[in-house]
């Protein structure tokens, strides 16, 4: 039998719930090993309640992911403003954005039993879909980020 996306980002999420409860911790670690310069970021916006608002950009990152699953388009226009807004007024470029969406992926990722291969292909095919879409948003920066290339997405090694 063959589950829609709804369905398999419902079980890859509610699996991520029992596996973490909260995901935060280990998501932020990821994204702050892979971007260690974001932290001063989120210290500055944060206005001295930076764990607040890390707390609300992971789960806005999940939020995001299963927008996308469910409707893709409603995803493109919220996140099309949000990615551009982030770069060119409060400085986050691209690379952080897609990197905490990245990290919070990878964490659900690593719930995936061996045997879950629809489910791997839905996340692998959304993150593929996500990051061609912010790439084709950095055309509309007012500010350059850098023009550095996006980060690839290595899904975690399953045991």
């Amino acid at each position: 039998m063959t589950m829609d996306r709804a369905s398999l980002a419902q079980i890859g999420l509610e699996r991520l719930a029992d596996v973490y409860g909260e995901a935060t911790e280990p998501v932020l670690a990821r994204f702050y090993a892979r971007h260690p310069d974001a932290r001063a970021s989120f210290d500055h916006h944060g206005l001295g309640r930076t764990r607040e608002l890390e707390d609300r950009m992971v789960a806005e990152s999940f939020f995001l992911l299963l927008q996308w699953v469910d409707n893709p388009a409603t995803a493109r226009i919220d996140q099309g403003t949000a990615v551009i807004h982030h770069n060119d007024t409060l400085l986050v470029p691209a690379r952080w954005y897609l990197g905490l969406v990245d990290a919070a992926l990878e964490v659900l990722m690593a719930t995936l039993p061996l045997d879950a291969d629809a489910e791997r292909a839905l996340w692998l095919s959304i993150r593929a879909e996500f990051a061609d879409f912010v790439q084709s948003l950095r055309r509309d920066f007012f500010r350059s980020d850098g023009g550095e290339p996006l980060p690839a997405f290595e899904p975690p090694h399953l045991s």
